[in-house]
């Protein structure tokens, strides 16, 4: 059984019928990316809430695949659900970094996978606009939380303000 195949199967079992199940080629940089395209009023199902069956369903995908993909990416993707969240996440952590810029105060952001950490703290470094600015990381698993706040600032102050 292919990765195409999987994805097919496990979306038909679950009462949604692809449009189309597409699975790349093995990129420069070690990636697989499977893609499913399905109605709009289906992709609730496959996506859930702020992806976490999406997530499952790539961790699902890839023990089922394990062998396969030992020194292999995979990320699976529906209705390009990622790149809008991940620009949804970039227009978050812009607001959050000018209000830290504007009051001098840091910014908390709950829970958010490391998948959208990564692209908070990517927006962070990579913005001119921002360097005096830096992202954190603190806690762990689902406690872990991300903190926007000037540079030179170790410890939050109380009245940090979460988002999300």
């Amino acid at each position: 059984m292919t990765i195409q195949q999987f994805l097919t199967n496990v979306c038909q079992h679950s009462g949604v019928e692809p449009e189309l199940v597409e699975v790349s080629e093995v990129d420069a940089m070690g990636m697989i990316t499977a893609t499913i395209e399905v109605s709009p009023d289906e992709s609730g199902l496959l996506i859930g809430f702020h992806g976490d069956n999406l997530s499952a369903l790539q961790r699902l995908t890839r023990v089922v695949f394990q062998e396969e993909l030992v020194d292999k990416r995979l990320v699976v993707n529906v209705n390009h659900y990622r790149e809008q969240r991940a620009e949804k996440v970039q227009q978050m952590a812009v607001k959050a970094a000018e209000r830290v810029l504007d009051t001098g105060y840091p910014y908390t952001f709950s829970y958010l996978p490391a998948n959208e950490r990564f692209v908070v703290h990517t927006t962070i470094s990579e913005t001119p606009e921002f360097t005096s600015l830096e992202s954190v990381s603190e806690g762990e698993g689902f406690h872990r939380v991300l903190v926007i706040r000037l540079k030179n600032e170790k410890s939050a102050p109380e009245n940090t303000k979460a988002v999300n």
